[in-house]
């Protein structure tokens, strides 16, 4: 399968190796940057853009699950996109599968919780 195509709506976007020291790497899905992060031997999608002021995510500080924007310190949970200190704020997730080397993300953006 080609870079790009859809299996069972996942696209493939990056190779393990592509992931740098701290396990993170940032791809384009459809016009979106995301970074891929990797926490605990698992790997989450994210936006890569905060909602506050829309630092880079993929620069930030990692405490636990919790991934800080560099800017001012916004947190976001890799698992679900939101952020605990300011209700309502989240960034859209995307779901990542692993095959082989392959890394493949959901083509479509999910809220969590719905």
């Amino acid at each position: 399968m080609g870079q790009g195509q859809p299996d069972d709506g996942f696209i493939p976007v990056a190779r393990l190796d592509a992931l740098d020291a701290r396990g993170r790497a940032v791809v384009d899905v459809g016009g979106t940057r995301l970074v891929l992060i990797q926490v605990e031997g698992r790997l989450h999608a994210l936006e890569e853009s905060c909602p506050h002021r829309g630092g880079p995510l993929s620069e930030g500080d990692l405490d636990g699950h919790l991934l800080y924007c560099p800017l001012h310190a916004w947190p976001f949970d890799v698992r679900t996109g939101r952020c605990p200190l300011r209700e309502g704020v989240q960034v859209r997730i995307h779901d990542v599968r692993v095959r082989g080397e392959e890394i493949l993300v959901a083509a479509s953006a999910r809220v969590a919780g719905r």
